[in-house]
Parts: structure tokens; C-alpha cells; sequence
């Protein structure tokens, strides 16, 4: 017996694994015995040492099978009463320097080895809100994309926006210069819930851009929010038939999250407020119903299309742990197994980018077992998981390690079972979380032993996100 079978014999003895993870009353009423996670062995990158590791990656380091790249843009004009997230004041003077800074960035990259052995098949301008940029600084951006970074021919190039921002002349900018799918932060249609959460475009003006919108020759998708302040069935079911009738090619369907510096997390605070589990899932189980009424097809436990074309590529890789390549301030990536954290000051970023540098804030050395775990995460977030496969394709015992937990979540109703396939049902999406963080804490056991009950991991980060 390997020391990798005696420890999962050992995990299935403690109580929190042997009970699948807490305790089920229904597939909906479960006390999770939920704690966040990070592996165990992933570590700092001192500043000292940063410099060289770096350097090594770049000349000898090896890619990912497929990457991606993350650009952030962190301006916006809006203030959404939900995020707290890092952003700066919508100024046209400073965006077409950040634009500038950005061109430079890029370039500074060229034929640097690393890249250039790299097959990047996903672009996602994330922020902020990358759609207020102006027409002649996104197609500078593109510009130097296709001339310095090293392109699938199918590469999926996505742009963020709020509808406020985007206009017609910056998305036939932005299709020209080859991107081909647009996101935007809808969140509700509905005008009063709209309205409460900082987006000023009524409902009768949304459905007249997306609709516009999804005459371009580009993929149009947007993020709905359950869970807002206001929301009911009737207005979830309302939200996912007016993204159908606009032609939307897919959807995000996202739970709303308290962010504790978030306006609205203030608001909960003062107000002793705290989200609803039976509300937000009545709400999950309502779009659900609705989607699949309208005949859209699941992707992830987050994400739905209607057109046949629509990948999420950028979410899958993220997922999956394919590189991803930070392009910009304030943002993290991940390359050559190494985790990156971009400068947050404006003097650092672009001081470093005026010296032709790509300069992270601070770096954490990667677990040598980070493949297993994002192939864990991966097969989570779809909602499939073969475990014979991932046993196969990581060369460890995922077969042994998984199945019988999910021998219990199929008992508790969260996953179904053929032909050692298990696929999530509606519960189990709305659970996904907790049970990958739950998969991810019996592989750390699995790979190390019994953890130290001291050392606990602190929640931040999307996989921690409850």
C-alpha cells in the first residue's frame, strides 16, 4: 500500500470526511463544516530572490499546454454598491496614459522565450471597466497584442463592460482589431433593483443596446447577480427571458457575495443585515428552472449559453490552471508556477514599465502538486468529475481519493452517478463551492498527511469566496 492509499484510509477515519463534510438534512439544508483553503506547501517569494526567479522563467521556464492573458483596466465611471474592488476614477487624460503604459508593457514582452513557446488561446480585458477606454486606445492595446503575444487562430478575446461605457464606435473599434466577445455587467434588468446598486440605464434602454449589440459580429454575453436587494422570482425569471429575447449568446449567473468594504456590505453592517440561504436559494433554483426552459446549456456552475459558439475560455482556463499572464496594475496571473501580484501604486507600475521591466508587487512559489489540485477545481467548477480519469491524466489516486466522497453527496443528493461519471444537480451547483474547498482539503490530506489544526488558511481569493 503506498503512503498516498494509507493516508486516504486514514482521512475516511476522520469524522469531518467520513460524514461527507457536515451534516444533510435535504439537498438544500446542509451545515457544512466549511474553512477555507490554500495549499499546503505553496510559499512567499522573497522580494530578494524575485529578480532571478523570474528571469529564469522567462528564459527556460515552460508553458502551460494553453494560456491566457489578464488585462486589467481599473477605471470606472460607476459605482456599483456591491464591489469592493480595487478601482480608480473614470478620467480620460489619466486612461489614455494607463492606455499608453499598457502598449509599453506589452511590448517590453517581445520575443521574451517564455512567450513565444506559449499558445494563448483566451484575452480577457477585465476590471474596471476596460469599455471606457476610448476607440483609438483599445486598438493601440490590440495592436500590440497581435504584434508581441503569440495568438491561437480560435483565441477567444473577451472585453468587459458596462452598457453606460460601450458605444458603437468603441466595439467596432474593438471587433476590427479582432476582439470577439463582449461581457457586460447587467446584473438585473429591472430598473429599481438596477438603480439601487449604482446602474442607471433603465430597463427599456438595456434591452435596446444588448439588442443592438448582438447584431455585431461578436459574442455578447452578461452577468446576472441573485441575491440584490429588491430581487424576486418573478424578476429573476423577468431577467433570464430578457437575455434571451436581446440574443445574448450565454450568461453569468453569479450569487451575490457581502464584500465587507463594499457600500452595500457598510449598509448590511449598520443595518444588522445578513443574506438569506432560503432566499438566495429559491432565487438559484428559480434561474435554474428558467434557463432550462429557455433552452440555454450549462457550461460551468456559473455559466450558461444559448449560442453554440460560446466557450467561457478564459473562465475555464483560470479554473483548470493554465497560465494566465497579468498585463497591467493591480491584478494577479499565474506563470511558470509561480503566482504574481502586480504593483497597486501607480508610481511602482509605471516606473517599471518605463524601464521596460514586468515587475510584480510580490510573487508565492506554486505547490509542486498544483496540477492535481486545479484538476480538481476544474472537474468542481464544471460540475463533472471522473475520477478514474483525473486518476489517469494526474498519475495519483484520485479514483480512491474522491469516489467515496462522492459516493456520499450522490446519497445527499448533490451529484448523480453513470458509468463512474458524477455530475452536480441543481443543489450541487449551488453548493460548489464549499465542495471543492471540502475535495481540495481531502487531496491536501491525501498528499501531506493530517494537517496542522493550528494553521488555518485565511478566506480570500476566489476559490475561498463563500
Amino acid at each position: 500500500m503506498s503512503d498516498y492509499e494509507k493516508n486516504i484510509e486514514r482521512l475516511y477515519q476522520e469524522p469531518i470526511f467520513a460524514k461527507g463534510g457536515g451534516v444533510c438534512r435535504s439537498p438544500w439544508d446542509i451545515d457544512w463544516q466549511d474553512e477555507p483553503f490554500s495549499p499546503r506547501d505553496e510559499t512567499l517569494i522573497s522580494p530578494i530572490k524575485l529578480p532571478g526567479i523570474m528571469k529564469d522563467i522567462w528564459e527556460k521556464g515552460e508553458p502551460t499546454k494553453t494560456s491566457a492573458v489578464y488585462i486589467h483596466v481599473p477605471f470606472c465611471r460607476l459605482s456599483c454598491t456591491y464591489c469592493a474592488f480595487y478601482k480608480k476614477q473614470a478620467d480620460e487624460a489619466a486612461q489614455h496614459a494607463y492606455a499608453n503604459l499598457l502598449v509599453k508593457e506589452i511590448q517590453s514582452l517581445q520575443n521574451r522565450p517564455y512567450l513565444t513557446r506559449s499558445k494563448i488561446s483566451s484575452i480577457f480585458f477585465g476590471g474596471g471597466t476596460p469599455g471606457i477606454l476610448s476607440a483609438a486606445d483599445i486598438s493601440s492595446i490590440m495592436e500590440a497584442i497581435h504584434e508581441v503575444l503569440p495568438l491561437t487562430k480560435d483565441a477567444e478575446i473577451t472585453m468587459e463592460s458596462s452598457l453606460s461605457d460601450m458605444t458603437e464606435e468603441k466595439m467596432d473599434a474593438a471587433i476590427s482589431c479582432g476582439v470577439n466577445r463582449f461581457s457586460f455587467g447587467v446584473q438585473s434588468f429591472d430598473t429599481k433593483i438596477r438603480n439601487a446598486v449604482g446602474r442607471p440605464l433603465p430597463r427599456e434602454e438595456v434591452l435596446k443596446k444588448l439588442s443592438a449589440f448582438a447584431k455585431k459580429d461578436a459574442l455578447m454575453i452578461l452577468d446576472l447577480i441573485y441575491g440584490l436587494p429588491g430581487e424576486t422570482e418573478e424578476t429573476m425569471r423577468s431577467d433570464i427571458r430578457d437575455a434571451k429575447a436581446c440574443s445574448m449568446a450565454g450568461l453569468d449567473l453569479y450569487q451575490l457575495h457581502i464584500l465587507p468594504n463594499s457600500p452595500l456590505g457598510k449598509q448590511f453592517k449598520k443595518w444588522g443585515k445578513s443574506l438569506d440561504i432560503a432566499v438566495l436559494q429559491s432565487l438559484f433554483r428559480t434561474a435554474e428552472d428558467e434557463l432550462g426552459r429557455s433552452g440555454a446549456a450549462n457550461i460551468s456552475c456559473t455559466h450558461w449559453k444559448w449560442h453554440p459558439a460560446e466557450r467561457s475560455l478564459y473562465n475555464t482556463l483560470s479554473s483548470s490552471g493554465g497560465d494566465i499572464l497579468p498585463l497591467g496594475m493591480a491584478c494577479g496571473g499565474q506563470i511558470g508556477g509561480v503566482g504574481l501580484m502586480k504593483p497597486m501604486a501607480d508610481a511602482m507600475y509605471s516606473a517599471a514599465v518605463r524601464m521596460g521591466k514586468f515587475l510584480p508587487m510580490g510573487a508565492r512559489q506554486s505547490s509542486r502538486y498544483r496540477a492535481f489540485y486545479k484538476a480538481i477545481e476544474g472537474a468542481g467548477d464544471r460540475g463533472v468529475i471522473e475520477p478514474a480519469r483525473l486518476a489517469k491524466e494526474t498519475v495519483l489516486p484520485a479514483d480512491l481519493l474522491l469516489t467515496p466522497l462522492l459516493d456520499i453527496w450522490k446519497s445527499w443528493g448533490l451529484v448523480t452517478e453513470a458509468g463512474g461519471v458524477y455530475r452536480y444537480t441543481s443543489s450541487g451547483r449551488y453548493w460548489y463551492r464549499v465542495m471543492i474547498r471540502r475535495m481540495m482539503h481531502a487531496a491536501d490530506y491525501m498528499l501531506f498527511g493530517k494537517p496542522d489544526t493550528k494553521k488555518k488558511a485565511h478566506w480570500g481569493g476566489m476559490m475561498n469566496m463563500r
